[in-house]
């Protein structure tokens, strides 16, 4: 019996380079929990660049 797998292939990127290098950065879900109740709201419906504005406000920023 053979098992294959499929590849992921990218159909669609839903942010542009600069905002995945931001979202990769901070990384919301590296966080600690009272910091993301916080601020789920922004991490749910904000832009990568108020996501990281939260990040940097909090000294949570990782370098890549």
């Amino acid at each position: 019996m053979t098992t294959t797998t499929a590849l992921a292939r990218v159909i669609r990127q839903r942010f542009d380079d600069v905002d995945v290098e931001r979202l990769r950065r901070v990384a919301w879900w590296d966080r600690p929990a009272d910091l993301v109740i916080e601020h789920a709201r922004t991490l749910m419906a904000g832009t990568p660049a108020d996501i990281e504005h939260i990040a940097a406000d909090h000294g949570q920023e990782k370098s890549l």
